[in-house]
């Protein structure tokens, strides 16, 4: 195969690169040994290509190619035309490939070897449940942006963020078809980039957190119907981590000297197999815990370690280990099962033990912590998904400032009411009425 390495030139040099040699030119001796020609096509472009070692074969070559160089031959533009001609022969046979045919080879040669397995499984289930059922037969050639439109148009009752699962991994089998030169342009790229507003109360709704006396009444109920898991439940309400991340907990990623967390991994089940990965953000982070957590942890080492001696083991490196195998670690949703028992026994509203993550975020934020802060300690990609999610919390910590402009704009500016709120010290952030008189119209 010719291996072109040069630039093209307007005058081509033939000349043998080893002077010592008794060489034709454009013959040259291989630093591993045999041969290799030397010569320019009728383009300008130089070639270069091993011969082996025998020399009357590389003689013949260096003929022949410089006799096809004469008639026009070059190497480099032969091979483009063979690529070109390759890639319109896989578009050919493209014409006839489903959409359920391109489906089912991306979820074998690229989601399930380079994804989580819970992730292809949701990905499975999204081709199998909407995407094959509603176009699955369609040939490839025949899907559009149009044809797209038509099909989320199409998927009545259910929700904004069930058809963004749905077009994340359909684009990303389209590109896929794009890499392999079977479509021409991804037709879904950017098709369901921009978020639309929302349209019923669920999807207006940003977060179920619970407030500071709701989290109080429900770790009393842990503590009292659950005692088992009010460790890992009060270290989900206090540490902020994930259901799966706080699962994943061992014990040398505790340092009670410093009071914090290394968070690690995550671990989970799927199909009752145990799968540890790394966290969802895909970074290791420390995150601080109160005082009051890290002593219970202390207690919880040393109970374990007790409870190990006499069974003649050592301890565990789980934090959390499953009640029935202390060599897995606990199943998140056994958690889940306790918490919504524990709720309904306290009186209290449902929420998901996921909303512990949310509580922890804004009764820090509503506390006045700094954004960069919590966003860190969260895990977040960027500070900016912390802003976005939670940045309501923060409406009221500024509250003093929506009262200057009553004040200042209200029924009792036209009085004798001239004093700046206690609150705001002795100046006020929006000017008086007469300040506001003696500012010229725009």
């Amino acid at each position: 195969m010719n291996n072109d390495l040069s630039t093209p030139s307007a005058r081509p040099i033939l000349r043998s690169t080893r002077k010592r040699d008794d060489l034709p030119k454009g013959l040259n001796r291989h630093r591993a040994g045999g041969y290799f020609i030397r010569y320019a096509c009728a383009v300008g472009h130089i070639h270069e290509q091993r011969t082996g070692r025998s020399l009357e074969v590389a003689t013949k070559k260096l003929g022949k190619c410089r006799a096809d160089a004469e008639n026009g031959w070059c190497p480099r533009r032969e091979r483009e035309q063979r690529r070109q001609t390759e890639a319109a022969e896989r578009q050919a046979q493209a014409q006839d490939l489903t959409v359920r045919q391109l489906g089912v080879r991306w979820l074998k040669t690229h989601v399930e070897p380079n994804l989580r397995v819970r992730t292809a499984a949701q990905y499975r289930s999204v081709l199998e449940r909407h995407v094959f059922p509603g176009f699955g037969d369609l040939p490839l050639r025949d899907v559009t942006r149009a044809r797209l439109r038509e099909f989320l148009t199409g998927l009545v009752g259910v929700t904004w963020g069930t058809k963004k699962n749905v077009m994340v991994p359909l684009a990303a089998m389209l590109s896929f078809a794009v890499d392999e030169d079977r479509l021409p342009a991804n037709p879904a790229a950017g098709l369901f980039r921009q978020r639309r507003r929302a349209r019923t109360e669920a999807e207006a709704r940003t977060s179920d957190a619970l407030t500071a006396d709701e989290l109080r009444l429900a770790l009393a109920a842990v503590e009292t119907h659950a005692p088992d898991l009010a460790d890992f439940i009060t270290l989900l309400s206090w540490s902020g981590l994930r259901l799966a991340e706080a699962c994943g907990l061992q014990w040398g990623d505790f340092d009670a000297k410093g009071g914090f967390l290394n968070v690690r991994r995550s671990a989970t089940y799927h199909a009752e197999r145990l799968l540890v990965a790394a966290p969802k953000s895909g970074r290791t982070r420390r995150v601080d815990i109160p005082a009051e957590l890290v002593g219970r942890l202390h207690r919880r080492q040393s109970l374990l370690e007790a409870e190990a001696a006499v069974a003649g083991r050592e301890l565990g490196e789980w934090m959390f280990p499953a009640l029935s195998d202390p060599s897995k670690p606990i199943n998140g949703a056994v958690a889940r099962k306790v918490w919504h028992r524990c709720l309904r026994r306290a009186g209290l509203r449902a929420v998901r033990l996921y909303d512990l993550r949310h509580t922890f975020a804004s009764l820090l934020l509503a506390s006045g912590a700094p954004v960069q802060y919590v966003s860190a300690l969260l895990g977040h990609s960027s500070i900016a998904v912390t802003v976005d999610r939670y940045g309501h919390v923060r409406t009221g910590t500024h509250r003093g400032v929506v009262d200057a402009l009553a004040q200042a704009t209200g029924a009792e500016a036209h009085g004798e009411v001239s004093e700046a709120p206690p609150h705001l010290g002795s100046t006020s952030v929006f000017p008086r009425t007469a300040e506001l008189e003696r500012v010229p119209a725009i």
